[in-house]
Parts: structure tokens; sequence; C-alpha cells
């Protein structure tokens, strides 16, 4: 049990600082210092809206040491939400009941770890000095009437999106539907259209075979006709020219057979006297 207690322990101090930090959100767009106050130097500017790592507040929560992208540094808790219950509050609003970690802040170490660098990180005995002044400035969170009245309605705003979300997700099912309906319908009329083409143009072919093959037999028999009064035609000549050949033949016979004339004697011509 010992060790198991041991090897627990063990893993908490040596996960990583993120793990440990809860979720934030910026209300504004505000500066990320380089030590709980606003007389340290800026560090970066933060958007409003952004989504930040909260990993502890300095006593008296009146500044937050928070992560962002990949820098490091303070925020005054008048422009954070904290994730509280499922949903984000006004700091400044749940100190007293939301159990932030309290850190501390050593800045040499601190600027070790996260400014080895920067401009003014060579000057940290000034900044050291400028610490022990002001440390219990720090420590006192006012709360800022402007802050406050963005940082609330910026809560307003939060606790509506749900509901935003859900409505628009319902708007959005609606028109899926309908989109889907509409889709169905053209696809369907497009598929009878098609259908209905199709129909027309087996019809159509079918006609289109049926006159060719109706007129193909209206010209066999026109051919078969034309042939056939041709053949007539030429039979009733043939007849024709036999029988003028035979009309013509006997009067060739008889006159070709007509005998001489023969001389008879008493019209022989007589011999002249010696």
């Amino acid at each position: 049990m010992k060790l198991r207690g041991l090897f627990f322990a063990a893993a908490i101090l040596l996960m990583p600082t993120a793990a440990l930090a809860a979720p934030g959100i910026v209300t504004t767009t505000v500066s990320l210092k380089a030590g709980p106050g606003e007389g340290f130097p800026t560090v970066d500017r933060i958007p409003g809206g952004t989504r930040v790592n909260i990993h502890g507040c300095f006593r008296g929560k009146a500044w937050c040491d928070v992560s962002w992208s990949d820098d490091r540094g303070w925020v005054s808790s008048r422009y954070l939400q904290y994730l509280y219950r499922n949903r984000y509050v006004y700091l400044p609003d749940y100190v007293d009941e939301i159990d932030v970690p309290i850190v501390s802040f050593a800045l040499t170490s601190y600027w070790s770890s996260h400014y080895a660098g920067r401009p003014w990180y060579h000057r940290r005995a000034h900044w050291s000095g400028y610490w022990r002044s002001h440390e219990h400035v720090a420590t006192r969170l006012t709360i800022d009437r402007s802050a406050a009245r963005i940082g609330r309605a910026a809560v307003a705003r939060d606790a509506a999106l749900p509901e935003a979300r859900t409505r628009v997700g319902v708007e959005e099912r609606s028109r899926a539907r309908v989109e889907e309906r509409t889709r169905a319908g053209v696809e369907e009329r497009t598929r009878a259209g098609v259908t209905e083409r199709t129909r027309a143009g087996v019809t159509e072919r079918a006609t289109r075979e049926r006159d060719i093959v109706t007129r193909s037999a209206r010209e066999g028999r026109e051919r078969a006709t034309v042939q056939d009064r041709m053949t007539r035609e030429n039979a009733r000549m043939t007849r024709e020219s036999a029988r003028g050949a035979v009309r013509e033949q006997p009067t060739a016979r008889t006159r070709t057979q007509t005998p001489p004339v023969m001389a008879r004697g008493h019209d022989e011509p007589r011999a002249a006297a010696p």
C-alpha cells in the first residue's frame, strides 16, 4: 500500500502542469503579464473569447497564472471565466465558492522557466525590487465595474449558447430533412422522366421500325406488281410478235411455191427457115 501511495504521489509530481490546469476564457482582449501586476512587462495580448488554461491564482485571487498557446503569464481575474460545475462563471463572482488552487510567485525561478531570452529578462534584479514593493497590491481583488459588466455579459452569452446550439441543431435537422425530401422528389421525378423518355424512345423506335417494315413490304409489293406487269407485257409482246410472224409466213410460202411457167408446144418459137 505504501508503495502504491508513493507511486501515485510520484505520478502527480511528474504530471505536466497543463494537465492540472482548469479551463478558462478571457472575457475581453487582455495583456498577459510577466507577473501578478499591471506594472510587469507584457508577454503577449490574448484576444477576447480565447480559451486559456488556469494553473492557479495568487492569494486573494486577484491575479491568475495562465497559459495560452506557447506563452505563460498572469492575467487579472477580472477578465477571466472559470469552468465551474460544467459551466463557465465570472471568476470574481465565485471566488468564495470555487476551490481555485493558490499558487505563489517566485520571480527568479518563474522568469528562468518561461522568459529566458526576453528583452527584459536581464533586468531581473530591477523587477524583483518592483515585486517586493507591489506584492501587497497583487493580493487585493477589486471589482472593476466595466470589466464585471463585460464578464457577466460573456457568461450570459455563453449560457445561451447551448440553447442556441440546440435551436440551430433543430433547424439544421429540419432543413436537412426538407432538403432530403426535396432531393428525393427531384430524383424520383428525374427517374420518372428518364423512364418516360425511355418508354417514349422505345415506342418511337418500335413505331419507326414498324414503319420501316411496312414501307419495305409496300415497296416489295410495288416491285412485285411492276415486275408482274412487265412480265405480262413482255409475254404479250412476245405473243404479238409470234402472231405477226405466223401471218407473214403463208404469203412467203405461196410466193416461193408458185410453179414456173412452162412453154407450150404451140407457143414454142418457130425456128427460122434455112
